[in-house]
């Protein structure tokens, strides 16, 4: 399990996005929390995930590599994956009565597909913020030894390579040329003349 540790302030989110000020904090930090947990440690693995938090949690952070790292390269993932998930959280709320809607008195709700444009929007910065990173780190592996090495126990979280995926499956091995007629019909399959 995670520290409750953070790699940015509320202050520092409100000050540098679009989240208005009167957003709560007892909305917005377990969401940070959340996205850490879910993005960035998956980004960074385990080892170095918590060598930040441990940098962190002792402020403030010494200049030099680690600094740079979560300054100019985690940080802009980490706002953009918070914004994506934020939406959801400020649109419901979870009363004794079920979940309701807000609804402002003088503001009008979004549709469900501008809120899933405005998310999809931040996923891709988010996405593209967090492969700068990875294309950071492996730039400079001298400077992170913990990337390279995240650690060996059964709990390790490995550094993911890319943020990009893609929902189509193209195929195993290239070495395999068989059409899919031969690879399905096993040993039975004759090509048609």
């Amino acid at each position: 399990m995670s520290k409750n540790i953070l790699f940015i302030s509320e202050q520092k989110l409100k000050d540098t996005t679009f989240l208005s000020d009167n957003v709560d904090p007892k909305q917005l930090l377990p969401t940070v929390k959340a996205v850490q947990d879910m993005y960035i440690l998956p980004l960074l693995g385990t080892a170095l995930y918590n060598k930040l938090q441990g940098m962190v949690s002792a402020p403030p952070v010494p200049d030099g590599p680690y600094k740079l790292l979560l300054d100019e390269y985690i940080t802009d993932a980490l706002v953009y994956y918070v914004l994506a998930n934020m939406p959801m959280v400020l649109q419901y709320k979870l009363l004794n009565k079920g979940v309701m809607l807000r609804n402002g008195e003088y503001m009008q709700t979004s549709t469900f597909q501008e809120v899933q444009s405005m998310k999809d929007d931040c996923l891709v910065k988010a996405k593209f913020y967090a492969q700068r990173a990875i294309d950071y780190l492996c730039a400079h592996p001298t400077l992170y030894p913990e990337y390279i090495n995240p650690g060996s126990t059964v709990d390790t979280v490995h550094p993911d390579r890319t943020q990009y995926d893609c929902g189509i499956y193209l195929g195993g091995h290239l070495e395999d040329h068989r059409t899919l007629e031969e690879k399905y019909q096993g040993n039975n399959y004759r090509k048609p003349y």
